[in-house]
């Protein structure tokens, strides 16, 4: 599990390594990841549902998603996460790879590759990444495409990034981004 920094440990988590993880699911749930073909979907579904469910326990809401009515879920690599709020909400983590920032066009506006350029951060393209996704998820996916996310950098720090719609924390080989309380 990756410690997360404050504020964020009360409605996120990211995890890893989790012995056992059908023994975490309801039938229902065993249903719909027994269903994925590939083994690979269906651990990081399965390990996204557990982190839900570790955070739940840890929100002390008896194990379970409720009463908090938002989730949002993300995998990468062996890493899963979710994040738990009141109101609508988004999490995105990344296990860190080499990234061409030319491939930014796809996903950031000229104003946002602006916004990156002067960064100093190791791996900014995956900080905005990261952001970018969390944002989307916030908005429940109503931006058809991730270059629509509107961002804007905020501030900069050794660890991560500060933006309007979602702050991001690195650590290892890994980052992570949480969209803001509403």
């Amino acid at each position: 599990m990756i410690e997360l920094a404050l504020p964020w440990p009360d409605r996120a988590i990211v995890i890893r390594d989790v012995e056992d993880p059908e023994s975490w699911l309801r039938a229902e749930e065993l249903t719909i990841a027994r269903a994925f073909t590939l083994e690979k979907r269906r651990r990081e579904w399965m390990l996204a549902r557990v982190a839900a469910k570790l955070l739940a326990r840890r929100r002390e809401c008896g194990g379970g998603l409720k009463p908090a009515p938002h989730v949002s879920f993300s995998h990468s690599g062996p890493w899963a996460a979710a994040a738990i709020d009141i109101a609508p909400v988004g999490i995105d983590v990344e296990v860190v790879r080499n990234i061409s920032e030319h491939a930014a066009r796809h996903f950031l506006t000229s104003e946002q590759t602006a916004q990156m350029e002067p960064g100093t951060i190791p791996n900014r393209l995956t900080h905005f990444w990261c952001a970018k996704e969390a944002a989307w998820k916030q908005r429940g996916g109503a931006v058809p495409f991730l270059k629509g996310v509107p961002l804007v950098l905020e501030n900069e720090s050794s660890s991560g990034l500060r933006f309007d719609a979602a702050e991001t924390f690195a650590i290892g080989d890994v980052i992570v981004a949480l969209s803001p309380r509403a």
